[in-house]
C-alpha cells in the first residue's frame, strides 16, 4: 500500500511536470476544481484503479461544471508519459467527454467487475462474515485461516466454520521483530454463532511463525 500511494505521488509530480510544458498559459490550468477533476480522471486509468477513484473523479466533474466550466470545453493536450507501470496517457477531447469515457464507463466497469466477484460471498455469507470478508469501499476480499491454520477464501468454507483465524502482525506503530529478531505475529481468533454474528475476537502474539496451536 505504501508503494502505491508513492506511485501515485510520482505520478501526481508527473502530471505536473507535464501540464507545465502543455499549453500551459491555457487558463484553465489555473482552476483548482479543474486540476482535481484531472488528477482523479488520470488516476482512474491506473492499471488496478480503487473504485472509489471513479467516484471522485465523478463528483470532482460535477464541482468543476458547477464553478462555471462548460462541458464542451476542452482540455489542454498533452501526453503523459508511460512511467513505473503506469501506461502511457493521452489527455484531450472535451471535459465531458473525458467524464463519460474514463469515469463513468470506468465505474460501470469496475461496479459489475465487483459485483461478479462479491456475488458467491453475498449468497453464502451474512452479518458479521459478509462485513469482515468483502470490503465494500476498496472491492477486496479477506481471507482467513481455519483450524489448522490453512487459509481459505472459499465462501462455502468460510460460511460453515465457526472459527476464523487472522495473522494481522505487530501494531502499525510498533516494531515488526522481537528482541531476538524473530518477526512478530498475532493471531486474531473470531467466533461466530449460528446466524454468522461475530461473538468475540481474543488474540495471542508470537515471535517467529506461530504454531498450529495458535490455530485451536
Amino acid at each position: 500500500m505504501k508503494l502505491k500511494f508513492a506511485l501515485l505521488a510520482l505520478l501526481a509530480s508527473t502530471i505536473f511536470a507535464a501540464t507545465t510544458f502543455a499549453q500551459a498559459d491555457d487558463p484553465i490550468n489555473d482552476n483548482e476544481d479543474y486540476a482535481s477533476f484531472k488528477s482523479w480522471a488520470i488516476h482512474t486509468q491506473e492499471p488496478d484503479p480503487l473504485p472509489n477513484m471513479f467516484k471522485f473523479c465523478i463528483q470532482s466533474y460535477d464541482k468543476m461544471i458547477a464553478s462555471g466550466i462548460s462541458p464542451t470545453r476542452r482540455v489542454p493536450e498533452q501526453v503523459i508519459p508511460a512511467t513505473y507501470g503506469f501506461p502511457r496517457i493521452e489527455w484531450k477531447g472535451t471535459v465531458q467527454e473525458i467524464k463519460e469515457k474514463w469515469c463513468e464507463a470506468g465505474l460501470k466497469k469496475t461496479t459489475a467487475d465487483l459485483a461478479a466477484l462479491h456475488a458467491p460471498y453475498k449468497a453464502a455469507l451474512k452479518a458479521d462474515k459478509l462485513d469482515l470478508v468483502v470490503d465494500e469501499t476498496h472491492g477486496g476480499i479477506t481471507s482467513y485461516a481455519m483450524p489448522g491454520g490453512k487459509y481459505t477464501d472459499d465462501p462455502k468454507l468460510l460460511a460453515a466454520a465457526l472459527v476464523w483465524f487472522l495473522d494481522i502482525g505487530p501494531p502499525s506503530n510498533e516494531s515488526e521483530y522481537c528482541v531476538n529478531g524473530a518477526k512478530r505475529h498475532s493471531v486474531r481468533r473470531y467466533s461466530f454463532n449460528a446466524q454468522q454474528k461475530l461473538l468475540g475476537t481474543t488474540q495471542k502474539e508470537f515471535c517467529g511463525d506461530p504454531p498450529a496451536s495458535a490455530y485451536r
